[in-house]
């Protein structure tokens, strides 16, 4: 099949989409017969409810559907009227199970949540310490990497306590605010597990309060900001995947899905960078 329109919708932090942009750029530059029309909006300025209307209106006419969204009702609802007009749709990053999507590429991100843990838990000292999570909106992707997180905690360090969480919305201004705020009440913690985006927002709370260079900071998705903080020794550990090979598995599979050829696409690899290995 040939001249395929896939439509890209996706809500994130402002790194995680300008890594998205330049993967919808290379697809339409590498994949014979394909054009992907990305519309990407930042979590904290996306309301789900018009987010999940436009996803309806511009997908009208296309071929396929590869959507990076929270849990909503509204968005799962929008989906299921897609996959109900036999449209092919896959969640990317981050999985919708109730919106009967087609399919899910991306990481196993219960396992990326365990990866995280074990990171932190072989490099803290055999004793009792305090790990505070930070995380944003309902994103699947992020509730899936705190299970795993907290199940290899519970069972291989249980000395390790996870005190509290701190909500923000992607956003690093917010994320910094919010940080500061429980920072200034408490004893800074021996590591923080960033399940979310705005890895700058801890970053800079960490350095404003000294904190920066005695907390292990494990985050997720390698972009330019990250790669930053890995370099000058800010971020310990970013646990990513590569975004081109996932957006063209995504195409990949919904072209295959309209000549007929049907099965579920494999997980795609957990990557671990440090400030030795973050090139991008």
């Amino acid at each position: 099949m040939q001249g395929l329109d896939i439509r890209l919708f996706c809500e994130s932090g402002v790194a995680f989409n300008q890594q998205m942009e330049a993967a919808v750029i290379n697809a339409n530059r590498t994949l014979p017969g394909v054009q992907v029309h990305g519309r990407l909006v930042t979590t904290s300025e996306s309301d789900p409810v018009q987010f999940a209307n436009q996803i309806e209106k511009d997908s009208k006419n296309a071929d396929g559907v590869i959507l990076i969204a929270r849990e909503h009702p509204a968005i799962n609802m929008a989906m299921r009227k897609l996959v109900s007009a036999l449209m092919p749709v896959v969640c990317l990053t981050t999985d919708l199970p109730s919106s009967r999507r087609s399919a899910y590429v991306g990481n196993d991100q219960y396992a990326a949540g365990s990866v995280a843990a074990q990171l932190i838990g072989q490099i803290l000292p055999d004793r009792p310490n305090n790990i505070l999570l930070v995380m944003s909106e309902p994103f699947r992707c992020q509730q899936e990497r705190e299970m795993g997180f907290r199940r290899v905690l519970r069972n291989e360090f249980p000395h390790l306590r996870i005190e509290e969480r701190v909500i923000s919305n992607d956003d690093s201004e917010t994320t910094h605010k919010q940080l500061l705020t429980y920072l200034e009440s408490r004893e800074h913690p021996a590591a923080i597990y960033n399940v979310a985006g705005a890895n700058r927002g801890v970053a800079m709370a960490l350095e404003e309060k000294g904190a920066a260079r005695k907390t292990i900071f494990v985050g997720h998705e390698l972009t330019p900001y990250s790669r930053a903080l890995l370099s000058t020794g800010v971020m310990d550990y970013v646990i990513s995947h590569d975004f081109t090979v996932e957006l063209s598995t995504a195409v990949e599979w919904i072209r295959s899905k309209l000549n007929g050829h049907v099965g579920d696409p494999a997980h795609s690899q957990i990557l671990v960078h440090t400030r030795y290995n973050c090139g991008l």
